[in-house]
């Protein structure tokens, strides 16, 4: 599984722009983002990656992939926390962090580390896959 990230210009147009090549291939996605100044940055997790792929490549779209795990946890104040120190506390960074499902008193997320091996044995049977 992967996170992609796609860097945009803050301006009208962009996310519809990869949003429809994304629906033209029948990507499903779960998707954020958050601009800062005259950029932005989407970030997404993709029901079909190799189609993902060839939608951007095909749409002209620049994009990054990054390597994630699916985590789990308690849909409750503070859980984020506790798996964020668990990580702290070994010494792994989280780099990429995007929920894709809050359901019936649970939260998954799709999450880069930098150190993913660690992180599976710190986080033990929070990690889905």
């Amino acid at each position: 599984m992967n996170i992609f990230t796609v860097d945009l210009k803050n301006q009208p147009g962009e996310l519809a722009h990869v949003c429809e090549a994304l629906g033209e291939r029948g990507v499903n996605v779960e998707i954020g983002g958050v601009t800062a100044g005259d950029r932005g940055l989407v970030y997404f997790t993709a029901g079909d990656e190799d189609s993902a792929r060839t939608a951007l490549d095909t749409a002209g779209v620049a994009f990054t992939e990054h390597p994630a795990m699916l985590i789990k946890c308690a849909d409750q104040p503070g859980e984020a926390g506790r798996f964020a120190r668990k990580l702290t506390e070994a010494n792994i960074n989280i780099e990429g962090l995007l929920a894709t499902s809050i359901c019936g008193g649970e939260a998954v997320y799709a999450m880069c580390v930098d150190k993913p091996d660690d992180a599976r044995r710190v986080l033990g049977d929070q990690v889905i896959r």
